[in-house]
C-alpha cells in the first residue's frame, strides 16, 4: 500500500464520519450511516484493487474503471442536487408558514391594542 492509498483511505473515512455525524435528521440517521458505510468500504476496496474496478467497468461496457467512477460521481452529483433543492424548498415552505403567523400574531395584537384603546376613551 503506497503512502497516497493510505491518505485516500483515511480521507474518505473522515468524510463519511463528518457527514454521518453533522448532517441533521434523525428519520434517516440510520439509512444515511448505512450509506456511509457501504460508501467507505466501496472506496477504501476501489483504492486498494484499483483493478477491480477496471473489470467491474468491464462488465458494464466501460473502459476504464476511471470513466466509471466518473459516471457514478455525476449520478451522486445529480442526487445531492436535487435533495439540496427539496431541502431547500421545505425550509422556504416553513419560513413563509413563520412569516404568516408572525403576521397574523401581530395584526391579532394590534387589533387588540386599538381595542383596548377604544375601550379607555
Amino acid at each position: 500500500m503506497s503512502i497516497f492509498q493510505l491518505l485516500l483511505i483515511l480521507g474518505v473515512v473522515l468524510i463519511a464520519a463528518l457527514a454521518v455525524r453533522f448532517l441533521p435528521g434523525e428519520r434517516s440517521l440510520a439509512l444515511k450511516r448505512i450509506f456511509a458505510i457501504l460508501f467507505v468500504i466501496a472506496a477504501v476496496l476501489a483504492i486498494l484493487f484499483p483493478n477491480v474496478l477496471t473489470a467491474v467497468a468491464h462488465l458494464f461496457g466501460i473502459g476504464r474503471g476511471t470513466d466509471l467512477l466518473l459516471y457514478v460521481f455525476i449520478i451522486a452529483v445529480l442526487a445531492f442536487a436535487v435533495a439540496i433543492i427539496r431541502a431547500k424548498a421545505r425550509s422556504d415552505a416553513r419560513v413563509t408558514q413563520l412569516a404568516r403567523a408572525v403576521a397574523l400574531m401581530d395584526a391579532r395584537n394590534r387589533e387588540r391594542a386599538e381595542q383596548e384603546k377604544d375601550t379607555e376613551q
